[in-house]
Order: structure tokens, then sequence, then C-alpha cells
């Protein structure tokens, strides 16, 4: 009886884990999703605004979310300090990404976002000293490789603005830092629900500052952009809540390797929506990237449990 009962404790366990690396897929082609609409809005609307109705978004439906499940912890932490912290890590990211989505190509950008674990590594050796080994170090000199590849320089992609992605891969790594400790004392869901509060109250404050230059640029937005606008908000907070329920069914050492397909569904849709191909090198290069990456998390299992959020 024991026997049985332990087959049927394990096929549960397996396909809790199955459902979430399938829900983990998807939820990578949701935020590819929002950086492709981010990319088909353009210049049309300031990158102010886009991170407005954003985290405006993500805060109302999150609220909802948990007030819906009869909890009123929203406001409850033990850290309030790095829940602001994590915050103005997290709109720097996603202002970064913004940036980098309207100067480089759509692979390219999410390329050089992947590299967050391999800078994770450069930070625990030189910040936090940290001893780090050789095997991991391969990992982050194979990473560079990648990026090498991808961007080329003395290529057309390799310009300045490529500082964009690779500080949105510096503030995710930072933002996963100050993630792993506030999951050890707050909700998740309570965590990203602050993240969006504190964002859109820095944004709200920066808006008014900026009124006059920034209503007459708003007067001239058209409808249609406001539409992809709504699009984008609700593609990224989608993928938040897809995030946790991935998270709820499967451990963060499982999930993390998956993350990686969102450099096929970037390619994808950078095919689909704008007749970008990624050539041969630069193919290789997302392939070496997601391989350093895969490798960091997969050879080093001591990777701290964090609570991921949308790279923009």
């Amino acid at each position: 009886m024991a026997t049985i009962e332990g087959k049927a404790r394990f096929r549960i366990d397996t396909d809790n884990t199955v459902a979430g690396i399938a829900i983990m897929v998807l939820t990578t082609a949701t935020f590819a999703a929002s950086d492709s609409t981010v990319k088909v809005i353009g210049t049309a609307v300031p990158i102010l605004a886009l991170l407005w109705v954003r985290y405006l978004f993500q805060m109302i439906v999150l609220g909802v979310w948990q007030a819906r499940l009869g909890t009123l912890k929203l406001f409850r932490t033990d850290s309030l300090k790095l829940q602001i912290v994590r915050a103005l890590l997290l709109l720097t990211n996603s202002a970064c990404t913004f940036a980098g989505l309207r100067h480089l190509p759509l692979p390219v950008a999410t390329s050089l976002a992947m590299l967050a674990p391999l800078i994770s590594t450069l930070l625990a050796a030189l910040v936090l000293k940290d001893h780090v080994p050789r095997s991991k170090w391969a990992m982050v000199v194979l990473g560079f490789i990648g990026m090498l590849l991808v961007v080329r320089p003395g290529g057309s992609q390799f310009t300045w603005t490529v500082v964009f992605p690779i500080g949105a891969a510096t503030t995710f790594a930072c933002f996963q830092v100050v993630s792993s400790h506030l999951s050890r004392v707050d909700d998740a869901v309570t965590t990203n629900f602050l993240t969006a509060l504190v964002a859109t109250i820095v944004l709200c404050t920066l808006m008014w500052m900026d009124q006059s230059q920034m209503l007459p640029e708003l007067a001239l937005v058209e409808w249609k952009s406001w539409l992809l606008v709504a699009l984008m908000a609700t593609m990224a907070t989608i993928g938040q809540l897809l995030m946790l329920q991935a998270l709820r069914r499967a451990a963060l050492s499982v999930l993390t390797p998956f993350s990686y397909s969102q450099l096929a569904f970037a390619a994808f849709f950078s095919w689909i929506l704008f007749g970008q191909v990624p050539d041969r090198w630069m193919a290789i290069g997302m392939c070496v990237i997601a391989a350093s990456g895969i490798g960091t998390v997969l050879m080093h299992g001591r990777k701290p449990a964090v609570l991921p959020d949308s790279t923009p």
C-alpha cells in the first residue's frame, strides 16, 4: 500500500513539474510578446508613459487578484527598505529594456539582457567576495564570447546603445539578489504588488515634474498606439501571474533554464513582425549565451530562490 501511495505521489509531483515547465515556457512567450509590442510602439509614446501604464496596470491587477483570494496582506512587509530597493531596480531594468528595444533588434536586446546570471557571478566574486569555481568562470567567459558574437564589435549592431540591454542585465542581477532575501520573509504576490506600487508612485512623481513637456507629447499620441500600450501592459502582467503559477508547481532551479526559451520567441516575433531574421553568427551567439546561462544554473545549483519579474 505504501508503495502504491509513493508511486502516486511521484506521479503527482512529476505532473506538477511538467505543468510548471509548460507554464514557464508560456511565460517567456508573453514576455517576448510584450517586448515585441514595445518595439512596435517605437517612439510613438514616451518611455515614461509606457512605464507608468505598465506598472499601474500590474498594481491594479495584482491588488484585485490578492483581494479576490480574501487576503489583506498587500501592504504587510518585514523589510520595507528592501521592497523599495527592489522596485527601483526593476523600474531601472524596465527603462533600460524599453530604451534598448527602441534602438536595437529584438533578438539582440533580448540576448544581451539574458546575461544576468553571468553578471550575478561577477557581482558575487567582485562585490560579495564569494568563492567562484573555475567551472563557473568558464561559463562567464562563454557568455562573454556569446555577447561578442551577437554584437560583433565593428559590425552594425555594435553601437553605444548596447549599454541599455547590458544595463538591464546588470540591474536584474542586483534585483535577483534583493529578491532572494525578500522571498524568505514576504509573500510573492505581496512583493510583486509592492514593487508595482512603488514604481507607480515614482513614475507619477516624474511625470508630474515633467508635465510641461510630457502633456504636449501625450496629446499627439494616436489611439492605435494607446491600444498597443494596453496590450503591452496586459501581456507583461499576464506574464507575472503565469510566473507565480509556474513557481507553485516546480522549483525555481528547474524552471530557470527554460527561461532562455524567450530567445527563441524573440527571434520568432522579430521575423513575423519586422522581417528581421538573426544571421548565422547572431544565432550562434544567442545559443552560446543560452548555454552559458543554463550551465551556470545547472552546474552550480547553489542559486538562491528569487521572485522573477518581467525583463520589461
